[in-house]
């Protein structure tokens, strides 16, 4: 809590200063997700056109950040067209947000709605309204039938279709999360979740972590269409002086003198309470390395 009230004395300092709801990039898409104890636990994006780009550019560096926003998904591209009457790899963005059991994604692309209601029809969902297919109980575990069979064993419980996105979750509960957002109340705007993205600013892809206990966390990878990319990593302190000075020393140390090479602390000017860590990526060094420390459990050693 004491980390939150740190975070909100920062909104507050920058309260007198006219703010429009973000549009685009990760704020954006936080801005249309609704902000509650689960769905905070861990947030998931990913700019999926940008990446796809940097793929086609050198698909060996960029490999690494892939599949954000649908990691549930991004193992089965070569099946889920015929099966589902779509392919994430093809969205333009894609969030994630909760962790398992309880979590939802959504993907924002181009859908044939007819064709994918086609699809959810034959694996034998039902109809919870116009737009919602139900395939199995909340949180149920499928062992048989077509998405099993292909892997798919849980995520599809609840799926929403429209022109323009596809939601899916494990619960109708948290496929509210998506489809029936709070402005007021979005992640967009939760004092952690929102200000952790707010430092790592436009990333490609990113996660953020509010665990109910432990230090709150988030790392992003910046990139430009010309493959240009920084490492970021944000965490939120009460006493940033002082951290910044821990980040120094332990990005000094062999460990992460490897890792990031080159790589600075600051204080984001108008944020109160957090440290950012950035670390530009050579021309030839492989991307995204924040983001497998983060999955690997290390990055919050940097910070103690």
């Amino acid at each position: 809590m004491a980390l939150v009230a740190v975070l909100l004395a920062g909104c507050a300092a920058e309260a007198d200063v006219p703010q429009s709801p973000p549009a685009t990039g990760l704020l954006g898409a936080l801005a249309g997700a609704r902000a509650t104890d689960e769905s905070s636990l861990l947030v998931e994006y990913g700019d999926v056109a940008a990446v796809r780009v940097l793929l086609e550019k050198d698909a060996e560096r960029f490999r690494a950040l892939q599949g954000y926003g649908y990691s549930d998904l991004a193992s089965y591209g070569a099946v889920l067209p015929d099966l589902v009457g779509f392919d994430p790899t093809r969205a333009t963005t894609a969030l994630r947000v909760g962790q398992p059991p309880t979590w939802a994604a959504v993907l924002r692309m181009d859908v044939d709605v007819a064709a994918v209601d086609a699809k959810f029809a034959a694996l034998g969902g039902r109809r919870a309204d116009p737009g919602t297919w139900t395939t199995g109980e909340d949180g149920e575990i499928t062992a048989d039938g077509a998405l099993a069979r292909a892997g798919l064993v849980s995520g599809f419980q609840q799926v929403r279709v429209e022109a323009g996105a596809v939601v899916h979750a494990t619960t109708a509960e948290a496929l509210k999360w998506i489809t029936e957002p709070s402005e007021d109340q979005s992640l967009a705007a939760d004092p952690m979740i929102g200000e952790l993205a707010r430092c790592l600013g436009e990333v490609s892809a990113a996660l953020i972590s509010r665990p109910k206990s432990g230090l709150p966390v988030a790392a992003g990878v910046r990139t430009t269409p010309a493959g240009e990319s920084t490492e970021v990593v944000c965490v939120p302190d009460e006493n940033p002086n002082a951290l910044k000075d821990l980040v120094r020393t332990n990005l000094e140390g062999p460990t992460w003198a490897a890792t990031l090479p080159g790589a600075t602390v600051e204080q984001p000017a108008d944020q109160t309470g957090v440290v950012r860590v950035l670390a530009p990526n050579a021309p030839d060094v492989r991307v995204g390395r924040v983001l497998e420390a983060f999955q690997r459990g290390e990055l919050t050693a940097l910070f103690s």
